[in-house]
């Protein structure tokens, strides 16, 4: 059953854990995230009372498996820093998630390439609002999105081209996809 629930996507293991009430698949979701639970948390580790390893790590669990129960979350990854930061910032209760419009419209975009793949006709005009919104980018940003995802480069190589850090590369990369999914729901809300 556990190899099973692996292979899941973590939108069908918060359906289970919310709707089953399966705690396998709430121990599957939180396993796969546990990495960046851990480097989110890293940073507030022993800076005050509550904040030992041994008190914040139960604390935080407990709040996620409550959150996961009764919240709408489209992104695990949004979830999972939106909560460690209302721990940390000594939130009392579990203010519901909210991702951010930027979040939203990245993950309405890949929803629709998802729904897309089976569809001869969507594809088509899913490609022919992809080559409209590519043109409204600047020069820079579809560098970016081209040489990474047509050409298949790595940040490494990327930032040398560019002579940025690797992490500017990232955020440059990060910002580009979010204003093309942006202009996509702009573009399809005003159609």
């Amino acid at each position: 059953m556990l190899q099973q629930l692996t292979n899941l996507s973590d939108k069908e293991l918060i359906s289970r854990a919310r709707k089953l009430k399966d705690q396998e698949a709430e121990g599957v979701l939180l396993e796969r995230y546990s990495h960046l639970l851990v480097a989110i948390s890293m940073p507030h580790l022993n800076t005050g009372p509550g904040t030992t390893p041994e008190e914040m790590y139960p604390s935080i669990l407990q709040r996620l498996s409550n959150s996961l129960k009764t919240q709408t979350i489209p992104k695990a990854n949004e979830w999972l820093h939106y909560t460690v930061k209302a721990q940390n910032d000594k939130a009392d209760r579990n203010i519901p998630f909210f991702p951010s419009n930027e979040s939203r419209d990245v993950q309405q975009v890949e929803n629709k390439v998802e729904k897309a793949s089976n569809n001869l006709l969507e594809q088509q005009q899913l490609a022919n609002q992809i080559q409209q919104v590519f043109k409204q980018l600047d020069t820079e940003e579809r560098f970016f999105l081209q040489q990474f995802y047509i050409e298949q480069k790595t940040f490494a190589e990327l930032a040398a081209a560019k002579k940025y850090p690797v992490e500017k590369v990232r955020l440059k990369l990060r910002e580009a996809k979010q204003k093309m999914a942006s202009l996509m729901m702009t573009q399809t809300d005003g159609k």
